[in-house]
């Protein structure tokens, strides 16, 4: 990963390395406007304990602190978890079986250090199973976390969450529905809609006004985005599986403003325990991606307009992309508001998003047709 890192942030990239293993400093949710409003949404919040801070740009964007690291003292018993697993504790999960990769020895009842296959120590806590059940069974809660290396929210365990109140989100995955700008009474196209973030950002912002079309090809996400999407009180949304590449040629659509936020290296989303993305590997995402824009450039109505988006930060798969959308689909590069990101170079017209200044590595571009 290093020689990826290194290709774009040269001089910088052992901080952003660095700050990469790292859980980001401010955790963001999403308020569901649809359902409550940004201070009674905070006050609820804060009523809990947390410490919750409001984002200026984005009204909606809630910022929540995450505390540490702290000290933790091995307890001799080591249970080894895998690099998903790890980097879920590293945000505030506990340890669930199938993320288990050694334990050995390991008895239920037992006080257990929990690390990640770098021998990073991660936590402290309590087993609840043996070493021969949780191989033999491969499923359920194995160590109830006491004490982490950083103290991150449980979002999902909120009672906020379960109302459809708010939605764990970046703050840069948040920039990206407000750049596309969708103004109510809008036809707007997902073509990557999975597991429904941006897609019911973009419902709020127009008030569950005008149509939003969300496409995936995975039907296990499209379930889940339209669970997302009925918890969230969003009424104006329709989701299929679909191979979106195709759209063009598949459906007689003409959206007034497209989403493009296709699969790619996520080599910006914090935290990272390690990570083996190949240089091949990265230029087969651009090229996948490439074709997602080359879709919308033919669906967006004369004048639309097309935003891009990928949480990583390689140049292959986010200037590269932009100049195939440029010089091949006829797409124009335009200003985009809110700029949030650190990259002060705005002669491109598209935000970077550094990992070590704005928490995560992310890309957003905005074209006209």
């Amino acid at each position: 990963m290093e020689s990826l890192t290194e290709a774009v942030y040269g001089r910088e990239t052992k901080a952003v390395l660095e700050a990469l293993s790292k859980p980001v400093g401010t955790y963001y949710v999403r308020c569901n406007t649809l359902k409550t409003s940004p201070d009674d949404l905070t006050r609820r919040l804060v009523e809990r304990g947390l410490k919750v801070t409001p984002n200026p740009a984005i009204p909606e964007a809630i910022g929540i602190s995450v505390e540490g690291p702290f000290d933790i003292s091995s307890t001799g018993k080591e249970i080894v978890v895998d690099k998903h697993a790890a980097e879920s504790i590293l945000q505030g999960a506990n340890v669930y079986a199938p993320g288990i990769v050694d334990c050995d020895s390991v008895h239920c009842g037992d006080e257990v250090t929990v690390v990640s296959e770098m021998g990073e120590v991660l936590a402290v806590g309590r087993s609840k199973m043996s070493a021969d059940e949780i191989l033999k069974f491969r499923k359920g809660l194995a160590v109830d976390v006491a004490e982490r290396r950083y103290r991150a929210p449980q979002i999902r365990d909120l009672p906020e969450y379960s109302e459809g109140l708010l939605y764990p989100q970046s703050l840069a995955a948040m920039a990206t529905s407000r750049v596309l700008d969708p103004q109510p009474g809008d036809f707007i196209l997902d073509m990557n809609c999975a597991p429904g973030g941006k897609l019911s950002h973009i419902s709020q912002l127009m008030h569950n006004t005008g149509r939003i079309v969300g496409l995936d090809r995975n039907g296990e996400k499209i379930a889940t985005t339209r669970r997302n999407i009925v918890a969230l009180g969003c009424s104006n949304t329709t989701v299929s599986i679909h191979d979106s590449r195709y759209a063009d040629v598949d459906f007689d659509l003409k959206p007034d403003r497209v989403m493009v936020d296709p699969p790619c290296s996520a080599l910006g989303l914090r935290p990272k325990v390690y990570d083996l993305t190949s240089k091949d590997r990265v230029i087969a995402l651009s090229k996948y991606q490439k074709q997602f824009l080359k879709a919308a450039s033919r669906l967006a109505k004369p004048g639309g307009v097309v935003v891009y988006s990928v949480c990583t930060y390689t140049a292959d798969e986010c200037e590269g992309v932009v100049e195939y959308g440029r010089k091949e689909c006829g797409l124009h590069l335009v200003e985009q508001t809110p700029f949030l990101a650190s990259d002060i170079n705005r002669s491109t017209l598209c935000q970077r998003f550094h990992p070590a200044l704005d928490e995560i590595g992310y890309f957003i571009a905005k074209f006209e047709r």
